[in-house]
């Protein structure tokens, strides 16, 4: 229970089930709370919004600030960052929260300072940041913690605390590389010396074998080395830097293009050609980089004095930029229509949502994604699109819900049906009556057998010769008294032939007793089953009759409030998610015109190029024809 509210503001950087731990203070027996935890373990922060609203109108007795705690959480899964912000400093500057101690209260404003931060709420970041105490840290938290303690610091303008967290990240952690980049990007906002940028750029460089992608780091810290030296005048320094940039990774376009201006800058003009020609040759013209080249070029081939094949290439660059305007163009009309932004929304995972919730921004096989990686990179245009994904995953909610409710709405139609024909059928009447007859058969054969079988010695069974001759043996059983009164005549000798030839008659009728008696039992059993049967449709159609009005009646006019509640809110959605999608579009629009501006702005350099060497071209000629004529 003590480290409840460090594992809640922990669990949003988590997954939904392990959101939260279990739960001892909750009342007994109360489903509302119960659907909440469970919505907020599954990572339904609206529901679980609701369900709280649900135990706040109830009233609050016996949970103490769990309530509080659960509706801060759901709020933060959702993005109401702000309303969270409000919850979570209420409840951890309150020292009268007992069952907070201090390890948990530290990774508390650890984790809250952490989400303003990936929010880009810096501000609030950095109070939340200062409220952590380092000493009750976990471990394996430390290195981050100072590492957003330095970010923070620095780009809020305390170089000097930034300096003691650097201090205290361990060499060996990735952190310490990300916290010295940050570092270096500081002093080159700050005119720090020279040679203190390049120190923290070449110690950055040395701990990138502790990061899981060791290379690209390199190339992004030698990109970043290379520029500023650049920008700042150190050809020779860039050159260094740029040239250990690899040929096939996410910054080798931009630092071709930054080594070929840092070796014009050093007056190596044949050398600067070859980067630049890479470029053109290996990625795509709506690159900006390649598109810079093209005008780069010429110019460059006009410093060496070559002006035929400026002219040439001032020409080539001019047809390059039409079509690169063409297909600008081309990439607006299809965002007007909806292939951009369409593709995007349907490749998202429609029950994944939420602040929490990252956005694919892969653009498989898309005809725009050369240049929409530079703007879905913008923390802006990917805040703004995660909201339309929001608004898109709720929309597409919504009309899953009105289809259920219509197929629900379909079933009661059918029970109607069912009920009505049941009821016109009088199935109930039939099955009582069926039921009946075998109860009345199942009476009569039990009385016929109870008289075939009164006798266990199989008499009641015999055919009327059989008959016959066991009366025939009585009365010679009697002719054998007479005689033996009236003569000398041995009886037993008599009687035990009779007794034999009776024996095996009567041994008959055992026999087919017994068989007889297992058939009827045989018998009995099925019709016993038959009866059993159809009680239990007689019973099941009864029910079904008396129930069968549940499913259908009163349920009229909810299905129509539900549907007009629904179709209003779909509405109201449509409406907003409009004006979101055209939100996210006009993002994407306005980085089309600013492209389409800087290629029409380098096409008309290249033709103003291009008639200027016209026209130098064009007088030298006259003016050496004019001295041959001399």
């Amino acid at each position: 229970m003590r480290w409840f509210l460090c594992l809640l503001v922990l669990a949003p950087f988590a997954y939904g089930d392990d959101l939260l731990p279990d739960e001892r203070r909750s009342i007994a027996r109360d489903p509302i709370y119960g659907q909440a935890l469970y919505s907020l373990h599954a990572g339904e922060y609206d529901k679980a919004l609701g369900f709280n609203y649900q135990l706040r109108k109830q009233g609050r007795k016996g949970y103490g600030k769990i309530l509080d705690i659960h509706e801060a959480t759901a709020q933060l899964g959702l993005g109401m960052s702000q309303h969270a912000q409000k919850q979570y400093k209420r409840l951890l500057s309150d020292s009268r929260v007992s069952f907070l101690p201090a390890p948990a209260r530290a990774q508390a404003w650890f984790y809250m300072a952490k989400h303003f931060y990936n929010k880009g709420l810096w501000a609030s970041a950095l109070t939340a940041m200062r409220k952590v105490n380092s000493a009750h840290m976990a471990a394996d938290l430390k290195d981050e913690y100072h590492f957003l303690a330095t970010t923070l610091e620095l780009f809020k303008g305390k170089p000097e605390k930034a300096d003691k967290h650097i201090l205290a990240i361990n060499p060996d952690s990735k952190w310490a590389v990300y916290a010295y980049m940050n570092l270096a990007v500081s002093y080159t906002e700050r005119d720090v010396h020279i040679s203190k940028v390049e120190a923290v750029f070449n110690k950055a460089l040395l701990l990138t074998s502790n990061t899981e992608k060791p290379e690209a780091l390199a190339d992004k810290i030698n990109l970043m080395a290379g520029k500023f030296f650049y920008a700042t005048g150190r050809g020779r320094s860039a050159i260094k830097h740029l040239k250990n940039v690899s040929l096939d990774g996410a910054y080798t376009p931009k630092a071709l293009l930054t080594y070929g201006w840092a070796l014009t800058e050093q007056w190596q003009y044949h050398d600067a050609l070859q980067p630049w020609y890479m470029l053109k040759t290996n990625h795509s013209a709506l690159n900006q980089d390649v598109q810079e080249t093209l005008i780069a070029i010429p110019h460059l081939l006009e410093k060496l004095n070559a002006k035929v094949m400026a002219l040439g290439a001032f020409d080539y660059a001019t047809e390059q930029f039409d079509d690169i305007y063409r297909q600008l163009g081309e990439s607006a009309n299809r965002l007007n229509t909806g292939k951009f932004i369409e593709p995007l929304m349907k490749q998202q995972v429609p029950d994944r949502w939420g602040a929490f919730e990252t956005v694919d921004l892969s653009l498989p096989n898309h005809p725009d994604q050369v240049y929409l990686k530079d703007v879905m990179s913008q923390g802006y245009f990917q805040g703004e699109l995660k909201s339309l994904r929001d608004l898109h995953v709720m929309r597409a909610q919504l009309k899953f819900d009105m289809a259920d409710l219509n197929a629900f709405e379909q079933m009661t139609k059918i029970r109607r049906d069912e009920y009505n024909i049941i009821k016109k059928e009088a199935q109930v009447s039939k099955h009582r009556a069926h039921l009946s007859n075998l109860k009345s058969r199942y009476k009569k054969l039990l009385t016929r057998i109870d008289i075939a079988f009164k006798n266990p010695d199989g008499s009641g069974l015999a055919s009327e010769p059989e008959k016959d001759q066991l009366a025939t043996f009585k009365d010679v059983s009697k002719q054998i008294g007479q005689l033996s009164k009236r003569s000398s005549l041995v009886e037993s000798s008599y009687r035990d032939r009779l007794r034999r030839v009776e024996g095996v008659l009567k041994w008959t009728l055992s026999e087919r007793y017994n068989e007889r008696k297992k058939q009827v039992s045989q018998n009995l059993a099925l019709l016993e089953n038959k009866i059993r049967q159809a009680n239990q449709q007689y019973k099941a159609a009864q029910f079904a009759y008396q129930v069968a009005p549940k499913t259908f009646k009163g349920f009229k006019n909810k299905i129509k409030t539900l549907n007009r509640t629904y179709q209003k809110q779909l509405t109201k959605l449509d409406r907003v998610y409009d004006k979101q999608r055209e939100k996210v579009g006009s993002i994407v629009k306005v980085d089309i015109k600013k492209r389409q501006q800087r290629v029409m702005d380098y096409q008309l350099q290249a033709r103003l190029a291009a008639a200027r060497l016209f026209d130098e071209t064009s007088n030298k000629q006259r003016i050496v024809t004019g001295e041959v004529r001399q």
